[in-house]
């Protein structure tokens, strides 16, 4: 209301380019060893805690702040629906898609989403705190040094790209900034599938053997 006074007429925001400073990785992604180390902390977790936290990671560590805000009315099926305003000033949040393997969906069951916010301890009245989230994570039992909750979703990022599974994709997984034009305009395809194999590759990477503590035998001459 204040513009009207002098004949504007657009929003001044709406074309000033995204802030894309946010979707930098983390510096200090936790390594493969720790990821299934925290993975096996909180794998059998009992209650709404365990549930919290195997749901962050097997979605791929989406950010807190979203993941928190998610309504139960934005669950269809085996997918939820995020809303990420990272780098849009004068924007409206981009809708984002996320898959649910069959564990995460289990996880998810686990929280009992109802009333307004799925992810909540009154009902759904109002939704759990991401820095109560990020502190469960760091209290549970896994011995990590230095271990802070944003490790876990740089982590996921580069065990999976350890596994080959493409930038875009990662990238869509993560919902990090959509370069391009036709990316942003024309590229309708959801990459549920693509995201979704991303997950399963999660999954398996986060279940195997912890092969870095292995020492090779020498082959006999």
């Amino acid at each position: 209301m204040k513009f009207k006074a002098y004949n504007v007429r657009f929003n001044p925001g709406a074309d000033t380019a995204p802030d894309e400073s946010a979707n930098r990785p983390d510096k200090h992604p936790l390594s493969a060893a720790e990821m299934r180390t925290y993975w096996h902390a909180i794998k059998d977790m009992a209650g709404f805690r365990g549930a919290v936290l195997r749901l962050h990671l097997l979605t791929g560590g989406q950010r807190i702040e979203q993941l928190v805000n998610l309504r139960t009315a934005d669950i269809q099926g085996d997918t939820f629906t995020l809303y990420d305003g990272k780098g849009r000033p004068g924007k409206p949040p981009r809708p984002h898609s996320v898959p649910l393997i069959p564990f995460a969906a289990a996880a998810l069951l686990q929280c009992r989403p109802q009333g307004e916010f799925a992810i909540s301890t009154d009902g759904g009245e109002t939704h759990l705190a991401n820095t109560t989230l990020s502190a469960w994570a760091k209290q549970a039992p896994h011995g990590i040094a230095d271990f802070q909750a944003k490790r876990i979703r740089s982590g996921v990022e580069t065990l999976l790209a350890s596994a080959r599974i493409s930038s875009d994709i990662r990238g869509r997984l993560q919902s990090h900034g959509i370069s391009g034009v036709q990316a942003r305009h024309y590229d309708a395809y959801d990459y549920d599938a693509e995201k979704r194999q991303a997950l399963e590759t999660l999954l398996r990477l986060l279940d195997a053997p912890d092969v870095d503590n292995v020492v090779p035998m020498r082959a006999h001459v």
